[in-house]
């Protein structure tokens, strides 16, 4: 390797390891060019040295090289993130390797990593059942809003009496409140 390509591989991957969280290449690139590195020098450590980085951050982008070519072109295309690269990197078998990648295409890290968790745990069932499960479960969850109300401590003791000869909290109360009023000036459902 000249000296050129080398002083320009480390500058680049300074920057792409050393950055902003946005790489200015991907991550097959930067697994590539840590390789090269480490031939020059003959051994990550040297390169992670080099790089000021721990060297299992370079051992764990170089293993991204491992993938079969399909996986690899998704990480180039960023349709997989390089954590979730790692983690199907970490599966043995090259063809539920690529089903993974399939499956966890555009999904967020969390959703991608219960995939993952499922394929290494059930190997021979369906990803994508599994997937729509794990989607859909996202979609239930019905989202609360919270508003913080200073009350003087008059207005909470009968709040909390009310309440009490209701049997509900005083929370639950300030909820039936509000609804019953959204309701009486049509702004309920």
């Amino acid at each position: 390797m000249k000296k050129i390509n080398e002083e320009k591989i480390l500058a680049n991957l300074y920057l792409n390891l050393k950055g902003k969280k946005k790489k200015k290449d991907n991550w097959i690139e930067i697994a590539e060019n840590c390789e090269q590195l480490v031939d020059c020098y003959g051994s990550a450590k040297k390169v992670a040295e080099k790089l000021g980085v721990h060297y299992e951050i370079i051992r764990s982008v170089i293993k991204l090289l491992t993938l079969p070519e399909e996986v690899k072109q998704l990480i180039r295309k960023n349709e997989i993130l390089f954590d979730v690269g790692q983690r199907i990197a970490r599966i043995k078998n090259k063809e539920t390797q690529i089903k993974v990648a399939r499956a966890v295409v555009g999904l967020s890290n969390h959703d991608a990593r219960e995939v993952i968790q499922y394929a290494k745990k059930y190997p021979d069932a369906s990803l994508e059942d599994f997937k729509k499960r794990v989607i859909d479960s996202k979609n239930r969850i019905e989202k609360i809003n919270l508003a913080i109300i200073p009350f003087k401590e008059e207005t909470y003791k009968l709040l909390k009496e009310i309440g009490e000869r209701d049997k509900l909290s005083p929370e639950k109360l300030i909820l039936k409140i509000v609804n019953q009023w959204l309701e009486n000036h049509n702004y309920g459902r």
